[in-house]
């Protein structure tokens, strides 16, 4: 002690010894501060005490209750006085939305006491009222003869067994102040000073519910409030000792099991059936804003509820939610790796397209048919007039197989003018392999795409405001493009075509060297060695194609963000700008659907059915698709 006054001195405290208590000064602490412990909680408790220990003392508190109930002209009412052991008074007046006669309208009034009485968690108490028949029925005195008494003097039986109760009949003249609240509550105005509630009642207490009765298993509640209402503990050890640690952070209100947050009050522990219904509430009730997952988790904590599982809930439900999926952003990160589309030799492989509308030009022209090789990049242009099979046929023919050979592909878009039976025909008449893109997915042709950019743009830039001359400017147009440099193959199409570098007119204004030093013989001799070294020239040519498409697949399958399905899996396609409804405006969903998958085309490329059993007639690309979750 002495050691610790030294020390404490040094900061100017001074310690004092606390003298010795006496043992009743502890003893009336400990008995004002305990609170009681209910032994007879349990059945067998219960069983063990004698037959006077289970009755209430004659300790217990009584309360008063003065019920009185009024029917007349202007309505029907009750009124009640419910008084505490510290003489406090509790006014409650009730108005009925139906008819009631005198005698049902005072056992309405002691119905609605008995059941404020037991809310309250009362044991003892005294009733009384003026009604010679009420109090007789209960005393069982007179008999309930009427069907409407019978029924209102079984529902007050059953209150009456809460409760250690004694009812006695009262003059009017000593109800009076239950007496004034059920005149007050069924008079339709009153000019009584002070502002007293009253309720109303819709249907008479006799009126019984039609429920039904739910059989509900053992939940993750029911080991917790096992243990904290009776004390109760699985046989399992290790059960027992987490029961025990879990049950330190809920309590019981009420019946009703609640948990003990960090930085709310109680949260409600709800089973899992209750708990699907607040989600979902919470989610797409009158209130819900279809939140995600982690905000209907947050949200419904906020709200007061708890339970183990409640953010994994918020993902199931909030991924399975049909109007959530329907209206979800489009994703444009790619779903699958690039497959690069290669062709092994010259002129094998051609890419058909189709640019327009454009501005009517001579002839009526408004369409154009771009056609290129996907080994050289070499493009064939002609308008049309009008897009029709045998104008498509009669393009091929011309421009293609008269001049380069029969190809080993055709890779084509899902118009009507490609996908026809005359087209498909003339295609294996000639043993060509007619392919098809994706519908709404041009990258599947993405090689014709890329040259009627260049050639949109050419023409735009060219022509100025003249538009309607585009199809003279074609072949000005076809010339640059065929004689520019291609970065894939670091080689012009027109060298990997013929095997040396087309004249350009500006080499006659500005002479080169070779216009400079042209010898007829010498430029023929030169020519013919051009075309015995053109194989080693594509050669080198498609290696350096097949280098740069290798760059260009690393960095898009570097945005890949993987989705794939298989078969039987359910999926939602992107609705299209044509299938949108005009009167929707904005509002329109971004997916339609579901649609099952029933064939796998090739990796990324899905053939669907939908749910009335019509199957979609083309390939669909998964960039279009999305999971859909039932």
């Amino acid at each position: 002690m002495i050691k610790w006054a030294i020390a404490l001195g040094e900061f100017d405290i001074s310690y004092q010894p606390k003298p010795a208590e006496k043992g009743q000064a502890v003893a009336d602490f400990i008995a004002d501060f305990t609170y009681p412990v209910d032994i007879a909680s349990t059945p067998e408790a219960v069983a063990s005490l004698p037959s006077e220990a289970q009755k209430i003392e004659s300790t217990t508190p009584t309360w008063s209750l003065y019920v009185d109930g009024s029917s007349n002209q202007q309505g029907c009412g009750a009124g009640l006085v419910l008084t505490t052991p510290d003489k406090v008074a509790m006014e409650y007046a009730l108005r009925f939305k139906f008819k009631a006669s005198n005698n049902e309208a005072e056992y309405e009034a002691l119905l609605a006491g008995l059941r404020l009485a037991k809310h309250l968690g009362v044991k003892r108490i005294d009733i009384f009222s003026d009604s010679q028949l009420v109090v007789n029925q209960v005393t069982n005195n007179f008999d309930a003869k009427d069907s409407s008494m019978a029924a209102y003097l079984a529902q007050t039986r059953l209150l009456l067994k809460h409760f250690h109760y004694q009812i006695t009949q009262v003059p009017r003249a000593a109800n009076s102040h239950a007496d004034a609240l059920a005149r007050l509550a069924s008079a339709v105005e009153d000019k009584i000073g002070r502002k007293i509630h009253v309720e109303l009642l819709a249907a008479p207490s006799t009126m019984v519910a039609e429920v039904c009765n739910l059989q509900q298993g053992d939940s993750w509640i029911t080991p917790i409030y096992k243990f904290l209402a009776h004390g109760t503990l699985p046989n399992d050890k290790v059960q027992a000792k987490q029961i025990r640690y879990k049950s330190a952070r809920y309590l019981i209100i009420n019946d009703q099991l609640y948990k003990r947050s960090f930085t709310l009050p109680y949260l409600r522990c709800l089973t899992p059936a209750e708990a699907e219904i607040v989600l979902r509430e919470i989610h797409e009730g009158v209130c819900g804003d279809h939140a995600g997952s982690r905000s209907l988790a947050h949200k419904t904590f906020r709200q007061g509820y708890y339970w183990p599982t409640l953010h994994q809930d918020a993902i199931r439900i909030s991924r399975s939610c049909d109007k959530c999926q329907r209206y979800a952003t489009i994703p444009h990160s790619p779903p699958e790796p690039l497959t690069p589309m290669i062709s092994p030799w010259p002129f094998a492989q051609w890419g058909l397209d189709l640019i327009g509308p454009m501005p009517a030009g001579k002839g009526k022209v408004r369409y154009a048919i771009v056609a290129v090789d996907y080994f050289t990049k070499w493009a064939e242009v002609e308008p049309l007039a009008t897009i029709t099979e045998a104008k498509i046929e009669d393009f091929v023919w011309k421009n293609i197989l008269c001049r380069f050979g029969i190809p080993n592909a055709i890779v084509t878009d899902n118009g009507r003018q490609f996908d026809n039976k005359k087209f498909r025909m003339f295609c294996s008449k000639f043993n060509i392999n007619l392919c098809f893109a994706s519908p709404a997915h041009p990258q599947s042709n993405g090689q014709v795409e890329a040259i009627n950019k260049i050639i949109k743009r050419t023409l735009k830039t060219s022509l100025d405001k003249a538009k309607g001359c585009w199809p003279e400017f074609v072949p000005q147009v076809l010339w640059s493009y065929r004689t520019s440099y291609r970065t894939s193959t670091r080689e012009t199409p027109f060298s990997l075509a013929f095997g040396t570098e087309a004249v350009v007119p500006v080499e006659l204004e500005q002479a080169t060297y070779r216009i400079q030093n042209y010898i007829q013989s010498e430029n023929d001799k030169q020519l013919t060695l051009n075309l015995d070294l053109v194989e080693e020239h594509r050669n080198q040519a498609h290696l350096r194609n097949v280098a740069y498409k290798q760059r260009i697949s690393n960095y898009y399958d570097s945005r890949v963000k993987p989705r794939s399905f298989k078969v039987g899996d359910w999926v939602l396609k992107k609705r299209l700008l044509c299938d949108r409804v005009p009167s929707e405006g904005t509002l329109s969903p971004n997916w339609d659907g579901p649609f099952e998958v029933v064939d796998i085309s090739r990796p990324g490329s899905y053939k669907l059915r939908s749910s009335d059993g019509k199957t979609l007639g083309h390939p669909w690309n998964a960039d279009h698709l999305k999971y859909y979750y039932k």
